[in-house]
């Protein structure tokens, strides 16, 4: 009967492996399963698990007062019997995508079960002499067969790529373990004097098949993946059964004085913790493979293989007889067979994972291909080959034109898409000796050794390849690309860094150029790159020494002419030198500094406008505004910072005017809102600089918590002389009325632009006609000339603008 709840332990335990690899399955293939699981009747997730935990109190209660001699010797068959139940339950509740392995081990369960039952009517226990009856352990034996294939059978449904290692180590711990089950329990039990020998082999084959089995649980408890609950009550109760068979073993050949109720308790708990192991509801899904194995060896992973290499300096020295000690060398060299063997998997796969780390470092995730590093490093060495002098190398930069509209249209996923099929079309154009990487985002790097003429009709292919419609999962796509391309020679004392970004610049001169051509770089366009990097290197100078100063430039309303605000504008001063902002500013957002000067700028204008609001008469209600870059929008707690500052200075929120462009709303619509409406929250009104020149649609303006528009200068500029900008003013005057916006003209400079603003419908306006940039100081002397305004006034209705513009 004790070997019929032993075996039923070992049933109900193999289920539960079921469970952890219910934890590595893809979460949406673990969506599918519980659907169909639920679908078949199955009780929910939480209610199966609360049960699985019910169970094991029940079992641990039961067990506590077996321990203390309370209950009789029925306590196995019924502990059995209820694990091998709840064991068959879980299975027919959660339904395990491969299920006869579960079967098999049910099988044993039943098989050990009989054969307990025959013991306890044969009265077999305990008894070594001939009369010894070896119809319980004849049958119990099959059961040993089934627990192993189910066990193996688990392991080849979840195998993952790479677990060698993790089988030589199962093979050291079950090697180690035999040497010291075999001195402690084996060699003893055979060696009992005036027995049957058939009886002793009954009783010692059991701790010897259990040493089978802990090498295949330990395969389990190593391999890849997470621990869930029902793996670990799975090991739990594995282990008792091993060392259940081993003290078992020690009871029947009456080695151990320890209480029987103790004795038991090790088989006890196998039942008890492998059939609660597979009431959990994660063994629905624990046989699906767990794909390629990743990780280290863990602690008690090299806790263990450690213990097994040490364990035949204790076998060794304490093993007498030439019989005992040709058995224990056997295992002791199938343990240093198995170590060496782990030790060089280990170096194969340090190696293989070395490899795996030098090619991530410098390759791209996405497409395979080179990454910037790897660039770098392959023109850095054909430039120092000992190439003839008139050997070219030719470095060729790629950039997706209009890529983001993409990402933003159809999702990252399709760009992604989009990325690997560019890739592999320039990939297609070039020779087998190019090198083609990818350096970042849409931006691509081709190496050839070409000569300037020949590198163009190359990027011609290349460009030409990619204005083939691309088909993608959400539709058909058609781009272009923009191409830079520079030479040089091998002799040269150019670097591979000053090459890509000699290349670099060219592509942006091709963008600056219309988008979807071909750039060669040229001196000219080096001078320039030189310029920048001095631009950017005395920028980062002039934010320390505060060189920066904002100037402001009055806005007004038509017709009257009166300010009603000013917008504050960066000025750079270098050494009596004025440096243009439309050189500095790309240099300030190209290298981060963008965020300290915005931050800058924020805290100045606001700093000033709370003196004019105290000082200058008529000015309690003037408001200044400041632009926001999308560096800011993107790398800065800017709500925060605007919230800080207004309370600095004590301002109210409508004081505070923040621009942003259109490029501004495109470029992350989720984070982009999120910030938008916080500074909306603040009080703080939102206006879209230089409107009608950038990407963005109607929709954002009503999407996004924008209070105002200001029409570009472009467009101001040409009125008079071109109809068409009358009726793109008209246009825009109109839908800022329909979308209740202001709207304000930049760039003006003449009474007749005046007039045609404020025919056509527009009442707000800045430009030199009222007055240039200026510091802070002559404020007063413009609020004096000027006057201030009240209220800004509301835009003409879009019909009255409309049949304006016609008049015009």
């Amino acid at each position: 009967m004790d070997m019929a709840e032993k075996r039923d332990t070992c049933d109900a335990g193999a289920l539960s492996e079921s469970d952890r690899s219910a934890t590595f399955l893809p979460f949406p293939l673990a969506r599918r399963e519980d659907t169909r699981t639920q679908q078949c009747g199955a009780a929910p997730a939480s209610s199966s698990a609360r049960l699985s935990w019910i169970a094991l109190g029940t079992f641990a209660l039961v067990i506590i007062v077996h321990a203390t001699s309370s209950i009789d010797a029925y306590t196995y068959t019924a502990i059995a019997l209820a694990g091998l139940a709840c064991a068959t339950i879980g299975l027919r509740r959660h339904r395990p995508l491969v299920q006869w392995p579960w079967w098999a081990l049910v099988g044993a369960g039943l098989v050990w079960t009989v054969s307990g039952i025959a013991e306890y009517l044969t009265d077999a226990s305990g008894d070594l002499t001939s009369s010894r009856s070896l119809l319980p352990d004849a049958i119990a034996l099959p059961g040993y067969a089934l627990f192993g294939s189910g066990l193996i059978g688990l392991l080849r449904a979840r195998q993952a790529k790479g677990e060698r290692g993790v089988l030589l180590d199962s093979i050291m711990v079950g090697a180690g373990a035999f040497l010291l089950v075999n001195v402690a329990v084996i060699t003893p039990t055979m060696d009992i004097k005036d027995t049957w020998v058939m009886a002793r082999l009954s009783v010692a084959i059991y701790p010897a098949l259990s040493m089978g089995l802990l090498a295949l649980a330990t395969h389990l408890a190593f391999s890849a993946g997470g621990r869930s609950p029902a793996l670990r009550l799975l090991l739990v109760g594995t282990g008792g059964l091993v060392v259940g068979d081993f003290v078992y073993a020690l009871g029947e050949a009456h080695v151990s004085n320890v209480p029987r109720a103790l004795l038991e308790v090790p088989l006890l708990l196998a039942p008890a913790c492998i059939g609660s192991a597979v009431l959990h509801p994660s063994i629905r899904v624990a046989s699906t493979s767990v794909g390629e194995r990743v990780g280290t060896m863990t602690r008690s992973r090299l806790a263990a293989v450690a213990c097994a290499l040490l364990a035949p300096i204790a076998v060794i020295t304490t093993t007498e007889g030439a019989e005992t000690l040709t058995l224990s060398v056997l295992l002791c060299l199938i343990l240093a067979g198995a170590a060496i063997l782990r030790l060089a998997t280990a170096m194969t796969e340090q190696a293989a994972f070395e490899a795996r780390l030098s090619h991530q470092a410098n390759h791209d995730a996405l497409t395979g291909l080179p990454n910037r590093v790897q660039i770098l490093e392959h023109i850095s060495e054909m430039l120092g080959r000992s190439y003839r002098a008139d050997v070219p190398i030719a470095v060729m930069f790629i950039d997706l034109d209009q890529f983001k509209l993409v990402n933003d249209s159809m999702g990252h996923a399709v760009g992604d898409q989009l990325l690997v099929l560019a890739s592999q079309r320039i990939s297609s154009v070039i020779r087998q000796t190019d090198v083609v990487g990818r350096i970042s985002g849409d931006e691509f790097v081709v190496i050839v050794n070409l000569e300037t003429s020949a590198a163009v009709g190359l990027g011609q292919r290349i460009a030409s390849a990619l204005a083939d419609v691309f088909v993608l999962s959400s539709g058909e796509v058609f781009i272009s690309a923009s191409i830079g391309i520079t030479v040089a020679y091998a002799s040269s004392e150019t670097s591979a860094a000053t090459m890509i970004q000699e290349a670099d610049t060219a592509m942006y001169r091709s963008k600056e150029a219309g988008r979807n051509c071909i750039t060669v770089f040229d001196s000219s366009m080096r001078e320039r790159v030189a310029r920048h990097v001095e631009v950017q290197t005395h920028l980062r100078r002039a934010l320390n020494d505060r060189l920066i100063s904002a100037y402001y430039q009055p806005l007004v309303t038509l017709p009257s002419g009166r300010i009603y605000g000013f917008e504050a504008l960066a000025r750079w001063n270098d050494n009596g030198t004025m440096i243009s902002p439309a050189e500095f500013i790309p240099a300030a957002e190209e290298s981060g500094l963008i965020v300290p000067l915005g931050s800058f700028m924020l805290d100045e204008a606001c700093r000033q406008l709370s003196i004019w609001r105290q000082t200058l008469p008529g000015c309690a209600n003037l408001h200044v505004s400041v632009n926001l870059s999308p560096r800011q929008m993107r790398e800065s707690d800017i709500v925060d910072t605007v919230a800080e500052t207004l309370l600095r200075y004590d301002l109210p929120g409508d004081a505070l005017w923040l621009e942003i462009t259109e490029n501004v709303m495109m470029d992350d619509s989720v984070t982009t809102a999120g910030v938008m409406h916080g500074l909306r929250n603040l009080g703080v009104r939102l206006a879209v600089d230089d409107f009608g020149t950038g990407y963005s649609s109607l929709s954002y303006l009503k999407r996004f918590p924008v209070s105002s528009v200001k029409i570009d200068r472009s467009f101001v500029s040409g009125l008079g002389q071109h109809d068409s900008d009358a009726s793109l003013v008209a246009a825009i005057v109109a839908m800022g009325s329909d979308f209740d916006l202001d709207l304000v003209a930049e760039g003006v400079e003449t009474q007749d632009q005046a007039q045609r603003l404020l025919a056509l419908g527009c009442r707000q306006a800045q430009g030199y006609l009222f007055g240039k940039p200026m510091p802070a100081e002559q404020v007063a002397d413009a609020v004096q000339r000027l006057g201030v305004a009240g209220p800004a006034p509301v835009a003409v209705p879009p019909r009255r603008c409309a049949a304006t513009a016609r008049r015009v």
